[in-house]
């Protein structure tokens, strides 16, 4: 082994040994532990090797290194993204869609596009693998899609200005199989937990909403109807996705960026 092997070698051992072991995790979130962990050490190893490049190969010899055609950049600090192919949806002819990315600006639906890419990445990490791979709808900003094993899960995720209306009121409703519970999702942000049969008693969606800043926000991730596969995603998991993710980032960005107009109805709280 040459001497600049060994030095690349010695820094990324070091690196990534002080990573240290994976804190204790509740089931639910074992695995999105493990995925974050796993990006956690390439960002650093690639980061140590890049140090290493530097001395050895000079900063000339980086200069196209940086974000190409498969990054995404975010304006909130964040780490660019690899970037996931939208899903097409056609035009139905019928009422505009809630947020929707025809006939705005360009600028303006690159800045919506970009923050979709960001969403679905942390949208991703905060629920659990059998969601599938999150990716947007290039429809609407608020429209995201889970796929796995052929069943495809639809997910809402929007962060709208408050409006002023009283929240919908938290409560269980057993014969219609709809359950919900507040639980803290941090210190300062309260959050309702819901399981709803959609269209049969036998498939269900689950959804978190709160608060946030001058914002309410909504995740929401529905059955596969056509295949009555209920939403592979307890509440519990849900909450502590959200909480372990990058999503807060991401609501906090909307929240200061609006991406979405204020709702006209009442508001799902």
């Amino acid at each position: 082994m040459d001497e600049d092997s060994s030095l690349v070698r010695d820094v990324m051992v070091r690196t990534t040994d002080g990573l240290g072991p994976l804190p204790d995790l509740v089931p639910g979130a074992v695995t999105r532990g493990r995925r974050r962990r796993a990006r956690a050490r390439l960002v650093v190893t690639a980061g140590a090797f890049g140090a290493v490049t530097l001395v050895t190969l000079g900063t000339a010899a980086l200069a196209g290194l940086g974000p190409g055609s498969d990054t995404v950049p975010f304006d909130t600090g964040v780490a660019a993204a690899p970037y996931r192919t939208p899903v097409h949806v056609a035009p139905t002819g019928g009422p505009e869609e809630e947020g929707s990315l025809t006939g705005l600006p360009a600028d303006e639906r690159r800045r919506l596009e970009d923050f979709q890419q960001r969403a679905a990445v942390a949208l991703d990490e905060a629920l659990p693998d059998e969601v599938g791979m999150i990716r947007p709808l290039d429809s609407s900003v608020a429209l995201y899609q889970g796929e796995r094993d052929g069943n495809v899960f639809l997910v809402n995720f929007t962060v709208r200005p408050l409006d002023g209306q009283a929240a919908r009121a938290c409560r269980s409703i057993p014969a219609k199989r709809l359950t919900c519970e507040k639980r803290q999702l941090t210190e300062t942000v309260e959050a309702s937990l819901r399981v709803a049969a959609v269209n049969s008693p036998d498939t269900t969606s689950t959804s978190i909403s709160f608060d946030f800043g001058n914002s309410t926000a909504l995740i929401d991730v529905s059955p596969d109807e056509g295949k009555g596969v209920s939403a592979p995603v307890t509440a519990r998991q849900l909450l502590d996705g959200v909480r372990e993710s990058g999503l807060l980032d991401v609501v906090r960005y909307a929240d200061e960026h609006p991406v979405l107009e204020k709702q006209v109805s009442v508001r799902g709280g």
